[in-house]
């Protein structure tokens, strides 16, 4: 019996992922740089050294990302204030059927604790999650299975009555080093087969979270 279900956020509860990328490439556009979707496959489900590491890897030490995240950021805030944040088809639903069958709920996102709740306020689910740890709460990043472990650690239950919903490459490989048993949601980035078999069941989207976890 699945007793608790962790989220991860960014491309999984909200649709951030093609939100950011298409503001780093308007921002890419203003200052010179050329960001391929190829590049974003990099980085999704990273925390932020993680990202920084790859954006100066790919385009030269002296990249500015702290200056043009700070612009990126300051872009996306005002757009999911202006127009809302875009939630994935299900979630809410999703979250409603868990909770009312007594099942605990986390979010474990590589994004900031402040980002984390920015999101959940905006799209009225602040109060909705039993905890949540972001990626500025765990000294490794995905692929580590720290920020998993740290839930399980919080949650006080057995691994096998844990089940992670993860939509990133990373995501599932750490959840797999962890091992938790992890569901892939697909967004953006096409998973390969060999990242796919190491995933308990494959959803087409959160519409489906209700049903999988009935056959528990």
């Amino acid at each position: 019996m699945i007793k608790a279900v962790i989220f991860d956020m960014d491309g999984l509860m909200f649709d951030t992922e093609n939100m950011s990328k298409k503001l780093w490439k308007k921002l890419g556009q203003k200052h010179g740089y050329n960001f391929e979707d190829s590049f974003f496959d990099q980085v999704i489900g990273l925390d932020l050294s993680a990202t920084i590491k790859v954006f100066k890897n790919t385009f030269g030490s002296d990249f500015p990302y702290e200056e043009y995240k700070k612009e990126k950021d300051e872009m996306m805030i005002k757009e999911i204030k202006d127009s809302g944040i875009p939630v994935k088809m299900g979630l809410k639903e999703a979250i409603k059927f868990l909770k009312e069958n007594n099942t605990l709920i986390a979010v474990a996102s590589s994004s900031k604790r402040s980002t984390i709740n920015f999101y959940l306020e905006s799209a009225d689910l602040k109060d909705k999650f039993d905890f949540i740890i972001g990626g500025d709460e765990v000294k490794c990043s995905k692929p580590s299975p720290e920020i998993f472990l740290k839930c399980y650690k919080k949650l006080n239950l057995k691994k096998e009555q844990i089940l992670i919903l993860e939509d990133s490459i990373n995501g599932i490989k750490a959840a797999n080093k962890a091992e938790i048993k992890v569901v892939l949601i697909p967004d953006l980035v096409k998973v390969p087969c060999e990242i796919e078999k190491l995933t308990f069941a494959k959803l087409t989207d959160l519409t489906e979270v209700p049903k999988l976890i009935k056959k528990f």
